[in-house]
């Protein structure tokens, strides 16, 4: 059992951006609550990750490479004999003001953000459909719900993830697979390093958070990780199509 008191057992589950941050503390609770899963990362620390957390096994990849996205969920699918959860938690955050955002920049955005969850569902959704109990979950964040300076290339791929996975909710309804995305606020971990530098500092970030954090906190990665263990849960089942902030009270 977790701290959140769910009983996954046996589930199976391919997490993604898996080796550090939101997606290590994901995978860790998965696997705390009795599922069976398999992390995929780009970074090699990823093998590590799954021996520390006792995950079954670990794929290393880049999920905006069309061959790697395949390999990686059919992989999963493969040693854990079946799937029947995909999270997606991938991403990288660039922060600047337009008139400095690169092409390159927004195009590497789109592609792990936006082209990585697309190509690692379109990979999964014909294991889940063998699944009685099939499910996506999609990593955004409360900058694609409302934006922010600096984060025009970001917000747009993270908005675009929203817009894709209640596309994809409504789309893949009828073979009983749910699809949501969950859009976390500022979490404390090393992700946020480029939008702190562009705040201006630690000491301008912290005062940000305490005067814009209706709870006066960051979260924390154990903060979030439960949100998706529920959706995946028996109880989340009418659940779907929806973008839910985990965000101290941030979006209102």
């Amino acid at each position: 059992m977790t701290a959140v008191g769910l009983d996954l057992a046996g589930l199976r589950v391919c997490v993604t951006g898996a080796a550090t941050g939101i997606g290590r503390e994901v995978a860790r609770q998965f696997v705390a609550a009795g599922a069976r899963v398999v992390l995929a990362d780009l970074s090699a620390q990823v093998a590590t990750t799954a021996t520390e957390i006792g995950a079954l096994a670990a794929e290393q990849g880049d999920v905006s490479a069309e061959g790697d996205a395949v390999r990686l969920v059919d992989a999963a699918a493969a040693r854990l004999g079946g799937l029947d959860c995909l999270v997606n938690v991938a991403g990288v955050q660039i922060v600047n003001a337009l008139t400095d955002t690169t092409a390159a920049d927004w195009d590497r955005l789109m592609a792990v953000n936006l082209r990585g969850p697309f190509l690692t569902c379109r990979a999964a959704v014909p294991h889940l459909r063998a699944s009685p109990r099939g499910s996506i979950i999609n990593t955004a964040s409360v900058s694609g719900q409302r934006g922010g300076p600096g984060s025009t290339a970001y917000s747009a791929s993270k908005g675009g993830l929203i817009a894709f996975g209640t596309a994809l909710a409504l789309e893949l309804a009828p073979d009983g697979i749910t699809v949501n995305t969950v859009c976390p606020g500022w979490v404390d971990t090393g992700f946020n390093a480029p939008v702190i530098g562009l705040m201006g500092g630690v000491e301008a970030h912290a005062k940000a958070v305490r005067e814009g954090v209706p709870l006066g906190r960051q979260g924390t990665t154990g903060d979030i990780a439960p949100t998706y263990l529920f959706l995946a849960s028996p109880g989340a089942r009418y659940i779907t199509a929806k973008a839910i902030g985990v965000d101290g009270g941030i979006y209102n």
